[in-house]
């Protein structure tokens, strides 16, 4: 015995070892995990396939080659099996593969190996078996019994079922995907044609060294493992889009770029009135059944969110309008995709989140004109004290640049800054004279009293904590809690700088109005050390450029 060398069967062993390789590969990069271990199946029968003709051809010995010949129709009928299996996979109704159906598709190849096991005594697989001297290679060059002819049926009927399965779902998919088509195509037909040689005997007289099934059975089974789940997958890409293209609510209207209509959804046929058919070619401003409440054209329309005002079924409805450009393969754009949304219940929806909140608004002032007006008949020689703080509050606040939200929180709480004095005694209040020690304490505590009533409310937190510290100085010097520098809010700052301007430039019980000017000579005297630098600066930048008056 010794061993046959040549170009086809050092091709075989090429071939199977890299086939090895891409069992171990390529199959493990398919998602669904029954469709891999289906693949590596396949791959790696198919490199066994190839392998025993490699070695059958590579051993002149007829013993040897009887038994591998068995083993490669063995090999070819697993192999071709799970072929099929990958494409139903992927193809085919699943579902249907149970247990049972498995255990169905083993019974031909235990046929065939308890045939080649008892080939000797009842010659059921072949007879006379000798090797064709005429061939360089010296295949084996049997007579055929009745099992062989049967899996050589079976094999076909394997075949057969796979490429009408794959032919089948490429002319459904309308050759969308050409590449993937013809690929798979070349795996459906090889394996067939192959297998119809095999069984005809066709090309016997040629004198071939190479197996023309295992080679057509693994370059079927790689091109399959190569672009079978890309083909699916592409497959899906159409039935998704009619899904959302026929169902979504919104209206679609494809228009070229000289805005004819090439293709709408059943949304945009019910909202213009045309069918597809009818107003393919047409131009929108041909089917647009009513013109739009906005001044801009809707060929003009193309801004992301423009709102698109129309009739429909008697009433006025709320669009908007978004485009997206279409382009060719160069980049240049083609057709666009005009998609108008319908936000009339927003709209309604968000016009009723105003309304209410202005509802709120108004009664949360009520509410702060209400707690002012007890306030001032506690104090009526303050009255209007607190409404003339809050505009100079907020003037200073807007003076520095705060945010709106700061600025309205600033105005609240300069509103009702005074409130804690419903507390002190009214004749304390309205006192002409000096006031006693004693009697300064007790007005001292409308700070902290005020806090204690704001902090109840639904006021941010901010509100009360202002309330809280509007007498607080830098140095310490204020009051309740003598708070210095930071500890101090800043709008409480602005707040304390506003009530002394206020109070030193109006009347009181006790003295003349001093006037503006004193005033802000008090607040420019005292900056960095009792008041805030550049809240006194806002201050005076409001009266000596800008003339800011109080109101009344």
């Amino acid at each position: 015995m010794f061993w046959q060398w040549s170009l086809s069967v050092i091709a075989e062993l090429i071939a199977s070892a890299i086939l090895l390789l891409l069992a171990i590969y390529f199959p493990w990069r398919d998602l669904n995990r029954q469709a891999r271990l289906t693949g590596v199946t396949l791959v790696f029968l198919c490199a066994l396939w190839i392998l025993s003709h490699a070695i059958e051809i590579g051993l002149p010995v007829a013993s040897y080659k009887e038994s591998l010949v068995g083993l490669q129709l063995v090999l070819g009928m697993m192999a071709l099996t799970f072929w099929l299996f990958y494409i139903f996979h992927y193809l085919g109704p699943i579902k249907l593969f149970t247990r049972r159906i498995y255990i169905l598709f083993a019974i031909m190849p235990l046929i065939a190996i308890l045939a080649l096991a008892t080939n000797n005594m009842y010659g059921l697989m072949w007879t006379e078996t000798g090797l064709d001297s005429q061939n360089p290679y010296l295949p084996l060059q049997p007579a055929y019994g009745i099992i062989y002819w049967a899996c050589m049926f079976y094999i076909a009927v394997l075949t057969l079922t796979g490429s009408i399965l794959i032919t089948w779902n490429i002319i459904r998919s309308r050759f969308s995907y050409r590449r993937e088509s013809i690929f798979l195509l070349i795996a459906a037909v090889i394996p067939m044609i192959t297998a119809f040689i095999e069984v005809t005997g066709l090309l016997s007289s040629l004198k071939f060294s190479v197996g023309h099934s295992s080679w057509a059975g693994c370059f079927g089974a790689v091109i399959l493992i190569l672009n079978l789940p890309k083909f699916h997958l592409e497959q899906v890409i159409p039935v998704a889009r009619d899904i959302v293209f026929e169902q979504i609510g919104d209206c679609i209207l494809v228009l070229d770029m000289h805005n004819r209509v090439l293709d709408l959804n059943p949304a945009a046929e019910q909202l213009t009135g045309y069918t597809i058919s009818d107003a393919f070619g047409l131009s929108i401003e041909r089917i647009w059944p009513h013109q739009s409440a906005t001044a801009i054209p809707f060929n003009k329309m193309d801004k992301v969110g423009e709102e698109l005002f129309l009739e429909r079924h008697g009433q006025q409805r709320t669009y908007s309008l978004r485009t997206s450009a279409i382009t060719d393969s160069g980049g240049h754009p083609a057709s666009k995709v005009v998609l108008l949304t319908d936000i009339t219940g927003r709209k309604q929806a968000e016009e009723k989140l105003v309304k209410s909140y202005e509802s709120l608004k108004k009664t949360l002032n009520d509410a702060i004109d209400t707690i002012v007006k007890i306030v001032e008949t506690r104090d009526p020689y303050t009255a209007g004290h607190q409404q003339r703080v809050s505009g100079l509050a907020t003037a200073i606040a807007g003076e520095m640049k705060l945010e709106n939200n700061r600025i309205d929180q600033l105005r609240i709480a300069a509103i009702i800054h005074d409130i804690g004095k419903i507390n002190v005694p009214s004749d304390i209040l309205s006192k002409p004279g000096g006031l006693t020690d004693i009697e300064f304490s007790l007005i001292k505590t409308h700070a902290q009293a005020g806090f204690d009533i704001v902090k109840g409310m639904a006021f941010p937190c901010n509100v009360a904590r202002t309330v809280l510290q509007h007498h607080e100085r830098l140095d310490g010097s204020g009051y309740p809690n003598q708070l210095k520098g930071e500890d101090t809010l800043l709008e409480a700052k602005i707040l304390a700088v506003a009530d002394v301007i206020e109070a030193m430039a109006s009347h009181r019980p006790y003295r003349a109005a001093l006037g503006i000017d004193k005033a802000l000579e008090e607040i420019s005297k005292n900056t960095g050390r009792l008041y805030d630098p550049g809240v006194v600066e806002a201050c005076l930048e409001l009266f000596t450029k800008k003339n800011f008056k109080f109101k009344d």
